[in-house]
């Protein structure tokens, strides 16, 4: 179901010893199979995914998104990390680019848009519902406004 099955146990053995190899998570994003560990938001009317990692408060206890530009066959282009709790970017090894403020419009128009879930109202709300439920160590609260992001610094 999510491709390179060594991988994924390489990932779930990993996990089960209670270690993070952050640095096989970065190579496993630039393959072209959706992996375990990731909880895809959508893509951006751009073409840029939003994700939330799984048990990323294993690295850190700030809550973030992940945005990317991934097209199939080809190495990651564009990877940074956007906090959820300010409009701040979450800068670490691999996800350190910055967005135009043509990407910040599309990504706040994304957010804003109907959620893929019916239940839900936007992909704000996902987001939130997402971090809580892939990263059990650090909630936000799920009433939690979302930041400007068109001053994201």
């Amino acid at each position: 179901m999510y491709g390179n099955n060594k991988a994924i146990t390489k990932f779930k053995l990993d996990k089960e010893i209670n270690t993070f190899n952050y640095d096989f998570v970065l190579n496993e994003l630039n393959k072209d199979y959706n992996i375990e560990g990731i909880d895809r938001i959508g893509f951006t009317n751009k073409g840029y995914e939003v994700f939330i990692v799984t048990d990323d408060d294993v690295l850190s206890d700030i809550p973030h998104f992940h945005y990317r530009r991934k097209e199939k066959g080809k190495p990651c282009c564009f990877h940074t990390c956007i906090r959820i709790d300010k409009a701040e970017y979450y800068k670490h090894t691999g996800n350190e680019d910055i967005l135009s403020i043509e990407q910040i419009k599309d990504l706040i128009k994304f957010l804003n848009s109907k959620s893929s879930y019916d239940k839900l109202s936007n992909n704000w709300e996902k987001i939130l519902i997402s971090w809580n439920s892939q990263n059990e160590n650090i909630n936000v609260d799920y009433n939690l406004k979302m930041p400007n992001y068109i001053n994201l610094k």
